[in-house]
């Protein structure tokens, strides 16, 4: 019954909350103008890249009922048709994968693989790389420097790869993340064969990663195990069911608002763990500008809020200037005033890992989301 008529307020208050949304963004457009000469990370691309909009996101809320929860699965028959599109063989018998730069022709058995930003599914999948990116504070790093991988520098600013360093490891096939321009899988391409994938559909694009490596198997069960994550961490969750849930971003000029289904950050809340939105979630559905008012702050329903203050993987000067403004926000007033912080639900988690895609990316999220809200339960 608390689930029904949360759905009920949602439907009720979308349009009224939408227009405080809006003004609330456009009171902030200063800051939006300003944030937008900062340099770009990876980060700020991936976030920026919505998710198709939904058609209408209070009917969306709706549908998240407990029956539906029972049903959910994570390959749906939309993914498999998909990846079949994807992925294929051709009149000669060789694997194909069409993607974003074009279509590629796998090599059989590749032995010396690098990985460029899809180390995630890479590592999920199991698959063996002579290289790939490492940084230091990477949510991967420990993994990677376990299995003793190369390390290939990319350039976060400008999006580049270090040719040098991935020529040096004489690689047969390359696996790459599709956030690079053209330019630079062309040259990718001149090195060894490359394949691109959509990091923010990774469960599309780790059975496609499977069907092109001859791993399809390894693929499907990864994501029994995955779904399996998913639909315990459901269970977990029950006792919060129906209380609001939003998730902020902090940045050294702006404050964001993520939505309730319309961005592939913030999704998995509501989509995976099946939460309860906040009803301006539900109104920044599709939204092109996330930004809000330090003044509209209040105006937050959510019983819980979970807190980004930085970036993905930016320096860490500006990790450092987005926590000084959090700092600053957390002694303002408008701040005090939110409901979520005076009842202390309030819940800074990684940015690292927060602002990343993939299958590991989200099962410690989900992992960071039962400490907080079901810390009895969490592993």
């Amino acid at each position: 019954m608390v689930r029904k008529g949360l759905r009920m307020m949602i439907g009720i208050t979308a349009a009224a909350a939408l227009l405080g949304g809006c003004s609330a963004a456009n009171s902030g457009s200063a800051e939006s103008t300003a944030a937008a000469q900062e340099a770009s990370t990876e980060a700020e691309r991936a976030e920026s890249t919505a998710a198709p909009e939904s058609s209408a996101a209070a009917e969306s809320a709706e549908n998240s009922d407990p029956a539906e929860k029972a049903e959910f699965s994570v390959i749906t028959d939309a993914v498999r048709q998909s990846v079949d599109e994807m992925v294929y063989e051709n009149a000669d018998g060789q694997m194909v994968v069409s993607h974003k730069y074009g279509e590629t022709v796998v090599p059989e058995n590749p032995e010396r693989i690098v990985g460029l930003k899809l180390e995630d599914l890479m590592l999920a999948l199991g698959v063996d790389m002579v290289a790939c990116q490492n940084i230091s504070g990477y949510y991967l790093e420990d993994e990677i420097n376990a299995l003793n991988i190369g390390t290939i520098a990319v350039d976060e600013e400008s999006n580049t790869v270090n040719l040098e360093q991935v020529l040096s490891y004489e690689p047969d096939l390359i696996v790459i993340r599709d956030s690079f321009d053209q330019s630079v899988y062309d040259q990718l391409s001149g090195i060894a064969p490359t394949i691109a994938f959509d990091l923010q559909t990774p469960v599309q694009s780790i059975l496609a990663l499977g069907k092109a490596l001859g791993m399809e198997e390894q693929a499907e069960a990864r994501l029994e195990q995955y779904q399996a994550k998913i639909v315990d961490a459901r269970e977990k969750l029950s006792a919060v069911d129906g209380q609001e849930v939003a998730m902020l971003r902090i940045m050294p000029k702006e404050i964001r608002l993520y939505p309730y289904s319309s961005n592939n950050m913030s999704k998995f809340l509501y989509d995976e763990l099946a939460l309860t939105p906040d009803p301006m979630a539900v109104a920044y559905d599709g939204s092109k500008n996330l930004a809000i008012s330090m003044e509209s702050l209040p105006d937050l329903t959510a019983e819980h809020i979970f807190v980004i203050a930085g970036y993905g993987t930016a320096s860490a000067e500006q990790v450092e200037a987005a926590r000084e403004r959090y700092a600053s926000i957390q002694e303002d007033p408008l701040w005090q005033d939110v409901p979520a912080v005076k009842s202390g639900n309030i819940y800074e988690v990684d940015s690292r890992v927060w602002l990343t895609h993939g299958i590991i990316a989200v099962e410690r999220k989900i992992d960071d989301v039962l400490s907080y809200l079901a810390p009895e339960n969490a592993e």
